[in-house]
């Protein structure tokens, strides 16, 4: 008798060995196969056929009680959400994600520039002609005449057509005038349109990257789901297999007695 039991816990030695790469619970599927190639030797060893038979049943409850708590602990252990980093709401809320993610969101739609009033009247160049421009050019104009008189010219054509140049030469000066501070004023008002359509991509472009690094932190979380899902199918199936196997080999035993 010392000697089938030595035999098994040499055999269940091994296959623990074996099968403690499968997991929490991958010796206890390694000891059980072991221990059934512990017992074929075991049995060859012994004369008694009742003897045989014993020890054939006692294998046959052994290992299947092995294959019991491994199943136990297969289920307490994917039964307890604290081992794992997902959950199928992960999944839920990755699929979401996914689908209200909608790049133009994240593209600033800003309208066309215009250069307008506070009443939405486009502004001209005359918006910015001097308002005594009137009496600037009157003004302009008594001076020449005054200086023509002085100087004897009168009111013939020579005082005419020196007036007429004065003016001509003073509306071109506040023309320019007015167009430079219109030219400056549009200049900066774009460049505060401009930059606040920088400003306002930028502040997107920070709320994409955070939502897409949250997506990323999703989709992992969704995939160790997953994963897990598919270890514990995969682990399902191996220790159902690990059972037949087992008791295939038992009942192929007990014909051989």
């Amino acid at each position: 008798m010392a000697q089938w039991g030595s035999n098994i816990i040499g055999g269940a030695g091994t296959g623990a060995a074996v099968g403690s790469a499968a997991g929490p619970y991958g010796a206890l599927i390694g000891g059980g196969l072991g221990a059934i190639a512990g017992i074929f030797a075991s049995v060859e060893q012994e004369s008694d056929e009742k003897r045989k038979q014993q020890i054939l049943d006692k294998a046959k409850r052994d290992f299947n009680l092995t294959q019991d708590q491994v199943e136990a602990l297969m289920d307490e252990y994917y039964s307890d959400p604290t081992n794992f980093l997902g959950s199928q709401a992960d999944v839920d809320a990755y699929k979401k994600a996914i689908k209200d993610y909608d790049p133009k969101d994240y593209v600033y739609d800003f309208d066309e520039f215009k250069y307008q009033d506070e009443n939405g009247n486009e502004i001209t160049v005359d918006d910015f002609v001097n308002p005594y421009y009137d009496k600037i050019i009157d003004a302009t104009s008594k001076k020449v005449q005054h200086s023509a008189a002085g100087a004897g010219v009168g009111r013939g054509t020579g005082a005419a057509n020196a007036i007429a140049e004065s003016v001509a030469q003073k509306n071109d000066e506040l023309y320019k005038t007015a167009l430079q501070e219109y030219n400056t004023d549009r200049s900066q008002t774009y460049s505060e349109w401009a930059g606040n359509i920088d400003r306002m991509q930028q502040r997107l472009n920070q709320l994409k990257s955070a939502t897409d690094s949250k997506m990323t932190m999703q989709g992992n979380l969704a995939q160790d789901y997953v994963n897990t899902q598919q270890q514990q199918m995969a682990d399902q199936i191996a220790a159902k297999q690990n059972r037949s196997n087992g008791n295939l080999s038992l009942a192929t035993a007990g014909l051989m007695i």
